[in-house]
């Protein structure tokens, strides 16, 4: 009985060796990797730590909070592990071996990529997300709090332009096209499209 139970816990600690303590994930929108660190319940932790370039650099972004996916923090490191910026967010993004829903890519076309985290994993069919752009001068992200409204975000970086597709209790979608003027997003046009039954 000894051996057994002595074997049992070689083979438990063998295996915490050996096994990862974290997993791999994708981006839901920009396809980066990312590492999901083990976390234990109840604590607070780095959720996930991917691997982005902002800034005109590589680095990375953790996201900081409790699992399995209340956020409370984004912070941004360079590549040498130096803290660049640190965001306080609250969120619920999804964050599981599937995805992380996060955005690091060109959102108002300056030629530096930008932030996006999405607000609430489950919250129908309008997506809320949650919208930081690089600011040069600053060196840092700064809240964009009009990007931010747009539900379902979509960058079109070939014609320059930011649709948001609003849809009804009805499934009907509203498509809202805004360009960027004067460092201010501006709506350029709207469309209409009825589900018919």
């Amino acid at each position: 009985m000894k051996r057994t139970a002595t074997l049992a816990w070689c083979a438990f600690w063998l295996t915490l060796l050996v096994l990862p303590t974290y997993v791999s994930a994708s981006f839901t929108a920009s396809f980066q990797p990312c590492d999901l660190p083990a976390v234990t319940a109840g604590k607070s932790g780095v959720l996930a730590r991917c691997h982005v370039d902002f800034a005109g650099k590589p680095g990375t972004v953790e996201l900081v909070g409790r699992p399995p996916d209340q956020l409370r923090e984004a912070v941004f490191r360079n590549h040498d592990g130096r803290i660049i910026q640190r965001i306080a967010v609250s969120a619920r993004p999804f964050i599981d071996p599937e995805n992380v829903s996060i955005i690091v890519r060109d959102m108002n076309f300056d030629g530096m990529s930008d932030f996006g985290l999405r607000d609430f994993a489950f919250n129908g069919a309008n997506e809320p997300w949650k919208f930081w752009l690089w600011d040069v001068l600053r060196r840092q992200f700064v809240y964009h709090e009009v990007l931010s409204r747009l539900p379902n975000p979509e960058v079109s970086s070939m014609s320059k332009v930011v649709r948001s597709h609003v849809i009804d209790a009805r499934n009907n979608v509203t498509t809202n096209t805004y360009i960027w003027r004067e460092g201010k997003l501006q709506l350029r046009d709207s469309a209409f499209e009825s589900v018919r039954k």
